[in-house]
């Protein structure tokens, strides 16, 4: 009698086999891919709601109006809600300037300043804490002139021994915008840049580490949902981010006298947290 054959069996083996590499495969890879703060990962174009990890310290809500902010520099200008004019996101805020000069002495300049929250004015002050800064903005107008700039966003020292803000993105003239950083000596490093696209959206997160001291201090970017490579080639830049009393931020159009014009800058999802993901665009 001929003895039966293994083959079946063999097939089944080798078939578990199989499936449990494509397993351990998967798990690897659902593990160890890429992470949303390296250089490669790019966030997806979407409409959706994006998924927080938390809830955000402070979140700007333009059903609110501009009760979210500590205050707003309207020299001249309004700060308004209105629908995004790009059908993308929703309820938005406006930040409109005629351009005109109030006076010699004075610079243009339509800004929301700091965080408004229950417990009081969110002002980052204390050494060793960690915050990210998350928004949308488009821009347009946009006059801009070559030698001279535009502030779209800035990290602003207010109290004893105020000067330059320690963190600023700017425009320039030359198609592009940057992030400029100010050491305590008032140094200027510049971070980063890329293109100004005008009347089309863009995301930031910058990361911060509140310290005087340049060497525990550190900034990080996004941009569009991919970690920016800052001076020096790292995603990382050591930086003291702490001057004066306490820093917070401001958001809008604030420029050097060679810029005439009107502008309006767009702002939309700025929210204050603790990890990139709570407050990710």
């Amino acid at each position: 009698m001929k003895r039966a054959s293994t083959h079946p069996l063999l097939w089944v083996v080798a078939l578990l086999t199989g499936l449990g590499l494509v397993g351990i495969r998967t798990v690897a890879n659902a593990e160890g891919g890429t992470p949303p703060d390296t250089p490669e990962a790019t966030a997806a174009p979407s409409t959706a709601p994006p998924a927080h990890r938390a809830a955000p310290l402070w979140r700007a809500d333009p059903a609110t109006g501009t009760k979210p902010f500590e205050g707003v520099e309207t020299k001249p200008g309004q700060v308004t809600v209105v629908n995004d004019p790009a059908g993308r996101y929703g309820k938005t805020y406006a930040l409109h300037t005629s351009g005109h000069k109030l006076d010699d002495a004075t610079r243009v300049r339509v800004e929301t300043r700091g965080q408004r929250t229950s417990g009081g004015p969110l002002r980052f002050a204390k050494e060793g804490d960690v915050f990210y800064i998350g928004w949308r903005s488009m821009w347009g107008p946009l006059p801009t002139k070559k030698g001279d700039w535009v502030t779209l966003w800035q990290l602003k020292d207010y109290g004893s021994g105020a000067a330059t803000p320690p963190l600023s993105l700017r425009a320039r003239g030359d198609g592009t915008v940057d992030l400029e950083y100010s050491d305590p000596k008032l140094r200027t490093t510049y971070l980063w840049h890329g293109a100004l696209k005008l009347n089309s959206w863009h995301s930031f997160v910058v990361g911060l580490k509140i310290s005087k001291d340049p060497a525990k201090g550190w900034v990080r970017l996004w941009h569009n949902g991919a970690a920016q490579k800052l001076a020096g080639g790292a995603t990382q830049y050591r930086a003291a981010t702490l001057r004066a009393g306490w820093v917070t931020d401001k958001w809008g159009v604030y420029r050097s006298d060679g810029v005439t014009g009107a502008a309006t800058a767009y702002l939309n999802d700025a929210a204050v947290g603790r990890a990139y993901g709570d407050v990710a665009p």
